[in-house]
C-alpha cells in the first residue's frame, strides 16, 4: 500500500515538472504541433507556460453596453431622469471614495493586486499620495 502511494506521489510530481516546458512547431502538412520535446531538424518555438493567477485575484469590470438610439431619444425627452441618475451615481461614487479614504487612513499596511494577479504591499509614500488624491477628489466632486 505504501509503495503504491509513494509511486503515485512521484508520478504526480514528475508530471508537473515535465509539463513546465512546451514547444510548438509546424509539421510537413502545415499543421501546428505541440509537445514537451523540441523536434529534431525543424524550427520550433518555446511556449511560455505561466501559472494562473491566484484565486480571488482581480476581477475586471465588463465592457459598458453600447447606447442605443432609443435610450438617447428617451434621455432627450426626459432630462430630469438623467439628472437624477447622474446625481445618484455621483453620490454612490462619493460614498465609495469616503470609504476608501477611511480604509487608507486606518490601515497603514495596505496591499493591492497587480494585473498579473500578484499581491504587493503599498508603501507609505504611495499610501499618502492615494489619500491626498482621494481628499482632492472629495473636495472637487463631492462638495
Amino acid at each position: 500500500m505504501h509503495k503504491t502511494l509513494i509511486a503515485l506521489t512521484f508520478g504526480l510530481l514528475s508530471s508537473v515538472v515535465a509539463a513546465e516546458q512546451m514547444y510548438r512547431w509546424i509539421d510537413d502538412q502545415g499543421v501546428p504541433q505541440f509537445g514537451q520535446q523540441p523536434p529534431e531538424g525543424k524550427a520550433y518555438q518555446r511556449m511560455d507556460i505561466s501559472s494562473p493567477p491566484p484565486p480571488g485575484g482581480t476581477l475586471r469590470a465588463p465592457a459598458p453596453l453600447p447606447k442605443s438610439a432609443d435610450s438617447e431619444a428617451q434621455a432627450e425627452e426626459d432630462p430630469s431622469t438623467t439628472d437624477e441618475a447622474l446625481a445618484a451615481k455621483r453620490a454612490e461614487q462619493c460614498a465609495k471614495i469616503r470609504r476608501n479614504l477611511q480604509t487608507m487612513e486606518r490601515n497603514p499596511r495596505l496591499s493591492k493586486t497587480t494585473d498579473d494577479g500578484e499581491t504587493v504591499r503599498i508603501g507609505e509614500e504611495e499610501r499618502q499620495e492615494m489619500m491626498e488624491q482621494a481628499r482632492s477628489d472629495l473636495e472637487e466632486f463631492c462638495n
